[in-house]
């Protein structure tokens, strides 16, 4: 194994489990990649990439602005969605009393 398969294999090992797609995981296509390509097709510009991807590193370095995060014509929707998906990873579901009104908890 090269270099570069053998980063991107403990990239792909520390990478976190996604609760929300329990049968589709990340770093399951991570380690295929790195298992099935040969050194001369994985660069190490590749395992930098995914690391970047990992740390976050784009989200900081092109944050974005808040008049994107909350825009005029709906302000909470960004909100509402992260809300929406936390709860559904507690297991929370909205009646369809709150879905038709609009409330969210």
């Amino acid at each position: 194994m090269s270099r570069a398969q053998q980063a991107l294999h403990r990239v792909a090992q520390s990478w976190p489990h996604d609760p929300a797609r329990p049968t589709l995981q990340f770093k399951e296509l991570l380690d295929y990649v790195a298992s099935s390509q040969t050194s001369a097709e994985l660069s190490p510009k590749t395992v930098a990439a995914v690391r970047a991807l990992k740390d976050n590193r784009l989200m900081h370095k092109y944050a974005l602005k808040e008049r994107t995060t909350k825009p005029a014509s709906m302000p909470e929707h960004y909100d509402r969605l992260l809300l929406g998906y936390q709860n559904v990873l507690k297991g929370k579901r909205r009646t369809w009393w709150n879905i038709l009104f609009g409330i969210y908890k």
